[in-house]
């Protein structure tokens, strides 16, 4: 199976967990709700920052604002508002959200030279993966009913019985290879949150 249909298996499980077994969100938009107007005057959607509970937009701000003080002490002539981009893996593991690249913070931004982030850039984006990494855990825990702290083959095939998928045992053997680094065949919450990342669930 290729590592294209792999993603796509995944993905798609991951969205009918979601999608199917709806839960009461820890995410709840601020009394204050804005909506972005492009030039044309349609409305986008709600940008992630105003998804977020209030007490986890403060703590994504203390952390670049840390990080941010951080970086100034180790160089005089940094910015005053200016993340650089080479300094976002430490306040990203502080907010629990481990693994993330830089590379993947200039495809989120659509910017390869990408080099410093404002306070506004790393709220949105930290504001995401929180997102993500919520939902990945929900899926986590809907597949590992009996609660083993790790997702094996019989869940992956419970959940395609009930989807009314029929994927072969050898297929679902490849996913579990194809999304586990280790070789060991278990699945844990870290692996859900890279493979949400990995198809931008």
């Amino acid at each position: 199976m290729s590592d294209r249909r792999c993603n796509g298996l995944i993905f798609f499980v991951f969205s009918w967990v979601i999608i199917h077994h709806p839960f009461v969100e820890r995410f709840q938009a601020p009394v204050k709700k804005r909506k972005r107007k492009l030039s044309s005057g349609i409305r986008t959607a709600t940008p992630p920052e105003d998804l977020i509970e209030h007490s986890r937009r403060k703590e994504i701000l203390m952390s670049f604002q840390t990080a941010l003080e951080l970086s100034k002490s180790g160089d005089k002539s940094a910015s005053d508002k200016l993340l650089p981009i080479s300094c976002i893996k430490k306040p990203l593991k502080k907010l629990q959200l481990p693994g993330v690249a830089t590379h993947e913070v200039k495809r989120y931004f659509g910017d390869d030279s990408l080099e410093t982030l404002d306070v506004d850039m790393f709220l949105r984006f930290a504001a995401e993966k929180s997102m993500q990494i919520e939902k990945s855990n929900r899926a986590f825990e809907l597949m590992d009913k009996a609660k083993k702290g790790v997702v094996v083959f019989e869940d992956l095939q419970r959940v395609c019985v009930e989807l009314g998928e029929e994927i072969s045992e050898e297929e679902l053997v490849e996913m579990i290879e194809f999304a586990d680094s280790s070789g060991e065949g278990l699945l844990s919450p870290k692996h859900f949150f890279r493979i949400a990342r990995k198809t931008n669930l």
